[in-house]
Protein backbone atom coordinates (compact mmCIF):
# COMPACT_ATOMS: atom_id res chain seq x y z
CA UNK A 1 0.00 0.00 0.00
CA UNK A 2 1.29 3.44 -0.89
CA UNK A 3 2.05 5.88 1.89
CA UNK A 4 4.87 8.19 2.85
CA UNK A 5 6.73 6.84 5.83
CA UNK A 6 9.40 8.49 7.96
CA UNK A 7 12.63 6.82 9.00
CA UNK A 8 14.89 8.15 11.71
CA UNK A 9 18.52 8.82 10.79
CA UNK A 10 21.51 9.14 13.11
CA UNK A 11 21.86 12.84 12.29
CA UNK A 12 20.80 15.29 14.99
CA UNK A 13 20.94 19.07 14.57
CA UNK A 14 21.71 19.94 18.17
CA UNK A 15 21.53 23.73 17.89
CA UNK A 16 17.95 23.49 16.63
CA UNK A 17 16.94 21.38 19.62
CA UNK A 18 19.05 22.86 22.41
CA UNK A 19 19.21 26.53 21.49
CA UNK A 20 16.04 26.82 19.46
CA UNK A 21 17.84 28.47 16.53
CA UNK A 22 16.03 28.51 13.20
CA UNK A 23 16.81 25.54 11.00
CA UNK A 24 18.69 27.59 8.41
CA UNK A 25 21.13 28.83 11.08
CA UNK A 26 22.27 25.37 12.15
CA UNK A 27 25.63 24.37 10.61
CA UNK A 28 24.37 20.80 10.18
CA UNK A 29 21.54 22.11 8.01
CA UNK A 30 24.06 23.65 5.62
CA UNK A 31 25.94 20.34 5.45
CA UNK A 32 22.70 18.48 4.68
CA UNK A 33 21.86 20.93 1.92
CA UNK A 34 25.38 20.69 0.49
CA UNK A 35 25.21 16.88 0.56
CA UNK A 36 21.93 16.93 -1.38
CA UNK A 37 23.23 19.49 -3.88
CA UNK A 38 26.36 17.41 -4.48
CA UNK A 39 24.29 14.28 -5.07
CA UNK A 40 21.84 16.16 -7.31
CA UNK A 41 24.75 17.27 -9.50
CA UNK A 42 26.24 13.78 -9.53
CA UNK A 43 22.96 11.95 -10.24
CA UNK A 44 21.27 14.46 -12.53
CA UNK A 45 18.62 15.33 -9.96
CA UNK A 46 17.30 18.39 -8.20
CA UNK A 47 16.97 19.68 -4.64
CA UNK A 48 13.43 20.69 -3.71
CA UNK A 49 11.20 21.09 -0.68
CA UNK A 50 8.73 18.37 -1.65
CA UNK A 51 8.48 14.69 -2.58
CA UNK A 52 5.79 12.61 -4.30
CA UNK A 53 3.90 9.54 -3.21
CA UNK A 54 3.27 6.57 -5.49
CA UNK A 55 0.16 8.26 -6.92
CA UNK A 56 1.96 11.51 -7.75
CA UNK A 57 0.62 13.57 -4.86
CA UNK A 58 3.06 16.17 -3.60
CA UNK A 59 4.13 16.32 0.05
CA UNK A 60 6.04 19.27 1.47
CA UNK A 61 9.14 18.70 3.59
CA UNK A 62 12.16 20.71 4.77
CA UNK A 63 14.46 19.52 1.99
CA UNK A 64 14.34 16.78 -0.67
CA UNK A 65 16.33 15.11 -3.40
CA UNK A 66 14.58 13.98 -6.57
CA UNK A 67 16.61 11.97 -9.10
CA UNK A 68 15.94 9.97 -12.26
CA UNK A 69 16.82 6.87 -10.18
CA UNK A 70 13.95 7.64 -7.77
CA UNK A 71 11.66 10.37 -9.20
CA UNK A 72 9.35 10.32 -6.15
CA UNK A 73 12.24 11.70 -4.12
CA UNK A 74 13.66 11.29 -0.66
CA UNK A 75 12.68 14.05 1.73
CA UNK A 76 14.28 15.35 4.89
CA UNK A 77 12.33 16.63 7.83
CA UNK A 78 13.87 17.95 11.04
CA UNK A 79 11.98 17.64 14.31
CA UNK A 80 12.30 21.09 15.82
CA UNK A 81 12.00 19.84 19.41
CA UNK A 82 14.71 17.17 19.23
CA UNK A 83 16.78 18.12 16.16
CA UNK A 84 16.34 14.58 14.80
CA UNK A 85 16.65 14.27 11.04
CA UNK A 86 14.04 12.02 9.45
CA UNK A 87 13.99 10.62 5.91
CA UNK A 88 10.62 10.60 4.16
CA UNK A 89 9.69 8.59 1.09
CA UNK A 90 7.06 6.33 -0.40
CA UNK A 91 8.79 3.10 -1.36
CA UNK A 92 5.67 1.30 -2.55
CA UNK A 93 6.68 -0.62 -5.67
CA UNK A 94 10.36 0.33 -5.20
CA UNK A 95 11.69 -3.14 -5.93
CA UNK A 96 15.21 -1.95 -6.71
CA UNK A 97 15.62 -0.30 -3.30
CA UNK A 98 16.39 3.09 -4.88
CA UNK A 99 14.88 5.01 -1.96
CA UNK A 100 17.06 3.28 0.63
CA UNK A 101 20.09 3.64 -1.64
CA UNK A 102 19.54 7.42 -1.84
CA UNK A 103 19.21 7.66 1.96
CA UNK A 104 22.51 5.79 2.35
CA UNK A 105 24.23 8.10 -0.12
CA UNK A 106 22.88 11.20 1.63
CA UNK A 107 24.19 9.90 4.97
CA UNK A 108 27.58 9.06 3.43
CA UNK A 109 27.92 12.48 1.78
CA UNK A 110 26.83 14.25 4.97
CA UNK A 111 29.39 12.33 7.05
CA UNK A 112 32.21 13.05 4.57
CA UNK A 113 31.38 16.76 4.53
CA UNK A 114 31.21 16.87 8.35
CA UNK A 115 34.67 15.26 8.62
CA UNK A 116 36.04 17.66 6.01
CA UNK A 117 34.66 20.66 7.97
CA UNK A 118 36.19 19.33 11.19
CA UNK A 119 39.59 19.04 9.48
CA UNK A 120 39.26 22.59 8.13
CA UNK A 121 38.45 23.87 11.63
CA UNK A 122 41.74 22.31 12.79
CA UNK A 123 43.58 24.10 9.94
CA UNK A 124 44.15 21.00 7.83
CA UNK A 125 44.10 21.11 4.07
CA UNK A 126 41.32 18.74 3.01
CA UNK A 127 41.43 16.26 0.15
CA UNK A 128 38.35 14.24 -0.81
CA UNK A 129 38.48 11.27 -3.15
CA UNK A 130 35.58 9.15 -4.38
CA UNK A 131 35.97 5.57 -5.47
CA UNK A 132 34.56 2.06 -5.20
CA UNK A 133 35.49 -0.72 -2.82
CA UNK A 134 36.03 -4.31 -3.92
CA UNK A 135 32.28 -4.96 -3.73
CA UNK A 136 31.52 -2.07 -6.10
CA UNK A 137 30.09 0.13 -3.35
CA UNK A 138 30.75 3.86 -3.44
CA UNK A 139 33.41 5.12 -1.03
CA UNK A 140 34.56 8.60 -0.02
CA UNK A 141 38.03 9.07 1.37
CA UNK A 142 38.63 12.28 3.35
CA UNK A 143 42.24 13.23 4.10
CA UNK A 144 43.47 16.01 6.32
CA UNK A 145 46.94 17.23 5.36
CA UNK A 146 48.98 19.72 7.35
Amino acid sequence: MSHIASYKSKIVLERVAEEGVPLQQDPGWHLLREALETLADELGGEVTDYIYDYFGRRRKCDLALITPLFPRGVGIEVRRTTGEVMFLYDDYGDYQGASRHLCDRIMQSFAALAVARAFQTLNYEVEMEQGRNRYGERTILVRGVQ
